[in-house]
């Protein structure tokens, strides 16, 4: 037997198994995912908030998208949402509408699953 029937008949199937085992390990690991409540602290800018919308992103991924629209002559209270990461760092992108302005910006956030994450709009909502 040749040194290339050895490897064609014994070992290529072997490799073959073990590529294809974790690639499905790698592909299944993707799959968990920690979830994490995002609570929006609005401050004393919440009177004047009318519309808000969240993006979450980790690295080129978008994971989730929240909007929330104030009613007519109410202010927006307990603004929440529940999101699933692949990891712990991730942004949140904001597109805010406030009574006399519209605002744009961007925070970094860190989550552990089960975590009941605060970010603080308020300074960036003046």
């Amino acid at each position: 037997m040749s040194r290339y029937d050895l490897f064609r008949r014994r070992i290529a199937p072997v490799a073959f198994v073990i590529a294809i085992a974790l690639m499905a390990r790698q592909s299944c690991a993707k799959a968990e995912h920690d979830k994490a409540t995002f609570v929006l602290d609005l401050g004393s800018a919440a009177a004047d908030v009318r519309v808000i919308d969240a993006e979450l992103w980790v690295d080129s991924d978008q994971l989730a998208v929240f909007h929330r629209t104030a009613l007519a002559g109410s202010t927006m209270r307990d603004v929440r949402f529940v999101a699933s990461l692949p990891a712990p760092d991730a942004e949140l992108r904001f597109d805010v509408e406030l009574a006399t302005t519209h605002r744009r910006f961007t925070r970094r956030v860190h989550a552990i699953d089960g975590a009941t994450v605060t970010v603080e709009l308020a300074p960036d909502l003046r």
